[in-house]
């Protein structure tokens, strides 16, 4: 806080790129455009990032490289970060991206788009 009300750069930069990837996030939202929702989800959690680089641990950076190579579109962490949760977001066959992430010793938690809102089971 100290740093936006001095206005650093870096701080304000970064906080107007994520009013920046909101508005595209709308705007992929509004299109369907899973691939683009993807990008701009990672694009935030860089962002988040560069305001606190503890933010990310060394476990959650392996769960990251393990998801990309297996073919996750996208994700950050979600919550309080740095031991909070994670989410991917994966194309039509989310099998790859589950295995990668229980190898990496993750639990993985279900979760599926819908047009219809939250529902609780």
């Amino acid at each position: 806080m100290g740093a936006y009300e001095r206005g650093d750069r870096e701080v304000t930069g970064a906080l107007q790129a994520m009013r920046d990837v909101a508005h595209a996030m709308a705007e992929a939202l509004r299109a369907s455009d899973l691939a683009r929702v993807a990008q701009l989800v990672s694009a935030n959690w860089r962002q988040q990032q560069s305001l606190d680089a503890e933010m990310r641990t060394s476990e959650m950076a392996r769960l990251e490289q393990a998801l990309a190579q297996a073919g996750a579109l996208g994700g950050k962490a979600a919550g309080s970060g740095a031991g909070g949760a994670m989410f991917f977001i994966t194309r039509d066959d989310p099998r790859p991206a589950i295995a990668a992430a229980q190898e990496a010793g993750a639990t993985v938690l279900p979760v599926h788009w819908t047009s219809d809102g939250v529902r609780a089971w």
